[in-house]
């Protein structure tokens, strides 16, 4: 007999500072007489930091750029009749401040109240021990000083099948999907910050996001294939151009350059697939917090 299917989630704690106060947003729900953290099931195919943040916006009303990761609950539902595990990922999730930020919240059959409440009130209010122990990581990875995305470029045509220059091989209509569902990605971490290669496929990876952003992509030269096999040591000093206080950079390079680009930039060296990435959290207290993801 197999065994069912995980059903998986995502969510995050909501947070503010008002007035030199912490507080923390919960949802309650009427079908449960229950207080707790915001967060719901992955659509089809969705991503889970997109998702993350489609659940908290659609529950809370409220806009928010999600931070360091704050863990994952396991446990067992029901579904159609039988037990099923349940895995819930839980992000840092703070609310943005702009003009178009108000909320936009009206009760309904899912969640019918909401209050923010000071992080001690909130751990009293919560309904169930582990969105507490959530609630609890959230102190330790805030605030964040400045926050980076390292990147491969999604999929592109194999060399073997490109008769032109290495530098202009474009992506597959593979790769370029891959790229347009990055958009929502980065978008959900609040990127802020575009660099790249200076190689077609890295450049046309992160295209579309700098095109939804607004912003111009950051052309670096050494941290192509072509450039880092000239001078490798092109690389030094790249850390302090990323590591920018107060924003959030994504960083699109090639697979023999990112173990020298992962060091460079402090972060753990590891395997990139085609559109994988690594996110990464520098913390006020001089902590380092990062995970990694496969393509969207």
């Amino acid at each position: 007999m197999s065994k069912p299917a995980t059903v998986i989630a995502a969510g995050g704690v909501v947070w503010r500072d008002r007035r030199g106060t912490r507080e923390v947003l919960l949802v309650h729900r009427p079908r449960y007489d229950d207080w707790s953290l915001p967060k719901g099931k992955l659509a089809g195919g969705e991503h889970v930091l997109v998702a993350a943040r489609r659940e908290i916006e659609e529950e809370t009303g409220h806009r928010v750029l999600l931070g360091p990761p704050l863990g994952v609950q396991r446990y067992d539902v029901r579904k159609n009749g039988s037990t099923v595990p349940k895995l819930v990922h839980y992000w840092s999730a703070e609310v943005t401040t702009g003009a178009d930020d108000e909320p936009r919240f009206e009760p309904n059959d899912e969640i019918d109240r909401l209050e923010w409440l000071t992080v001690d009130k909130a751990a009293r209010r919560l309904s169930y021990p582990r969105d507490v122990t959530i609630l609890d990581q959230l102190d330790a990875v805030t605030p964040v000083e400045s926050s980076l995305v390292l990147l491969r470029h999604t999929e592109a045509v194999k060399r073997k099948e490109w008769d032109g220059k290495d530098t202009v091989r474009p992506l597959t209509r593979t790769g370029r999907a891959t790229a347009e569902r990055l958009v929502d990605v980065l978008g959900a971490l609040g990127v802020n910050r575009v660099l790249s290669s200076d190689a077609e496929r890295c450049a046309t990876t992160v295209a579309p996001y700098a095109a939804a952003l607004g912003r111009r992509i950051h052309l670096h030269p050494e941290i192509s294939e072509r450039g880092f096999e000239a001078d490798p040591t092109a690389l030094n000093g790249l850390c302090r151009q990323v590591w920018k206080p107060g924003r959030v950079t994504v960083v699109c390079s090639h697979r023999p350059v990112l173990p020298a680009l992962a060091r460079e930039l402090g972060l753990p060296v590891g395997k990139y697939s085609p559109g994988s990435f690594v996110v990464a959290h520098r913390l006020a207290d001089g902590g380092l917090v990062h995970e990694r993801f496969s393509a969207p």
